[in-house]
């Protein structure tokens, strides 16, 4: 763990475990009551997230295919500058994902990030990906980690690391604070605000790696895209193999009107 998690006094957290005792557990999403097994989700919201895996999406950048796409033709990707060699997710940025994003990142709902990660690591497996070496979470600035309380990329990549046997460190550091990325009006000024904001400290080596980067969402993907310039700007030696993402959640492009030869 790293010297950052013991400095705000982040550690791991868990529910109370005779308060779950006392009280059945219910549905994270629509507070139905449910069995154990069910780890967190009622049937229908698993079934939600199970046809999300399902749906075809563009596996460089992330955005959704018709039904009927023929396989690779995004029609976003030719338009774009990724800086990743592709981005695995879980679904995309409405119904029960957008609620439970939401519930862990501003309701302190840290606990769900054991309950997303393990639909993380089945698109990973859905995606046929037999290459994980190590996990790399998007780290927030420290003035809004110490907001927060916590980082939800953090707790999703630990699980993940858990699930994979897979190494998880933060690498990354964010060298200055940035205006949140949902306060930006466009794809292009998402990545002009974080253009810059992460790096690796040089005694870092991740030569020969596959690298992912983990993050709850995606929305243009500047944030990704500068994460990682940040893990390929090291010398040759230093450089990982691949660096690719896993989100839970991508709000495709389409949705957001921007120039479309703006890179991600």
């Amino acid at each position: 763990m790293s010297d950052a998690r013991f400095k705000f006094g982040l550690l791991k957290r868990r529910r109370p475990q005779p308060l779950a005792a006392l009280f059945p557990p219910t549905c994270w999403a629509t507070g139905q009551s449910i069995a154990p097994s069910d780890k967190g989700l009622c049937r229908e919201i698993q079934e939600q997230l199970r046809q999300q895996l399902l749906w075809p999406y563009c596996q460089r950048c992330g955005s959704t295919l018709g039904p009927f796409a023929a396989r690779g033709s995004c029609q976003n990707c030719p338009h774009r500058k990724i800086g990743l060699d592709r981005i695995v997710r879980v679904g995309t940025l409405n119904g029960p994902l957008s609620r439970l994003i939401h519930s862990m990142k501003f309701a302190r709902h840290w606990a769900l990030a054991a309950i997303l990660a393990p639909w993380m690591a089945e698109a990973l497996r859905h995606a046929q990906v037999d290459a994980v070496d190590q996990f790399v979470p998007v780290p927030l600035h420290w003035s809004r980690q110490w907001r927060r309380g916590f980082n939800q990329a953090f707790e999703l990549a630990s699980e993940l690391s858990g699930i994979f046997e897979a190494p998880c460190d933060d690498l990354l550091r964010r060298k200055r604070a940035t205006i949140a990325q949902t306060a930006m009006q466009n794809a292009t000024a998402r990545l002009d605000n974080v253009r810059g904001a992460f790096i690796l400290p040089s005694h870092v080596d991740l030569s020969g790696l596959n690298v992912w980067l983990v993050d709850d969402v995606c929305t243009t993907g500047a944030t990704l895209h500068a994460a990682a310039a940040a893990l390929r700007n090291v010398s040759a030696t230093n450089r990982p193999a691949s660096i690719s993402a896993v989100v839970l959640a991508v709000a495709d492009a389409a949705a957001i009107p921007d120039s479309p030869n703006t890179s991600l």
